[in-house]
C-alpha cells in the first residue's frame, strides 16, 4: 500500500525541495486537480481547493492515512473560479518515516490549529484515472503574491519562473 501525494510546486522533480523530500517517490506520474494556484513573493505556491471536495484531513497516523481509500472520485468542475491546477502525483512507501519529513517543511502539524498549510485528501486526475490522494493547502491565502495564470494547456503549473526563483540554471546576473 502506497501513500498518494499531490504536490504542485517545490517538492515536484526538478524543483528545490524534490531531492531532499521525494527522491523516495517509487512513482512519479503528471496529475491535477481543481483549485486556485497562487505565486507567493516568498518564493513558493500555495492552493486553495473546493471546500467540498475534501474528504479527510492529515493526522500523525500516516501508514492509516496511507491506506484511506475516499469515496469521491469525481472529477466534474466545481461551481465558481475554480482551474486545473496541474502537478505531480507521488507514491511513497514508507509514509511513516517520508511525510513527516514533508509535513515539516509545510508547516503542517495535525494536531495544531495554527498551521500554514494543511493536509487533505482529494480526488486528482491523472493520464489514465482518478484518483484520490493528500495534498497541501494553504488554510487561508493571505500572503502577498498573485493567482497563477493559466498556460497555453489552459491549466494552472507553478514554474521557477513564477517566485522569481534562482536555479541552479540561473543567476541573478543573468536576470538583470
Amino acid at each position: 500500500m502506497y501513500f498518494p501525494l499531490f504536490v504542485y510546486g517545490t517538492l515536484k522533480k526538478g524543483f528545490a525541495n524534490y531531492a531532499r523530500h521525494c527522491a523516495g517517490a517509487v512513482k512519479v506520474e503528471t496529475a491535477c486537480c481543481w483549485g486556485r494556484l497562487y505565486s507567493l513573493d516568498a518564493g513558493y505556491p500555495a492552493m486553495e481547493v473546493p471546500p467540498h471536495t475534501i474528504q479527510a484531513i492529515g493526522s500523525t497516523a500516516y501508514v492509516l492515512d496511507g491506506k484511506h481509500k475516499g469515496k469521491m472520485l469525481s472529477f466534474e468542475q466545481p461551481e465558481g473560479d475554480w482551474d486545473q491546477v496541474q502537478g505531480e502525483l507521488m507514491y511513497f512507501a514508507h509514509p511513516d518515516k517520508e511525510i513527516p519529513l514533508i509535513d515539516e517543511l509545510e508547516e503542517y502539524h495535525p494536531d495544531k490549529k495554527d498551521n500554514l498549510y494543511e493536509r487533505v485528501f482529494i480526488t486528482v486526475k491523472t493520464e489514465d484515472a482518478l484518483v484520490n490522494a493528500w495534498t497541501y493547502v494553504m488554510k487561508d491565502v493571505k500572503m502577498p503574491g498573485h493567482r497563477v495564470c493559466l498556460n497555453q494547456e489552459g491549466v494552472a503549473e507553478w514554474t521557477n519562473s513564477d517566485s522569481g526563483y534562482i536555479g541552479e540554471t540561473q543567476t541573478a546576473a543573468s536576470l538583470l
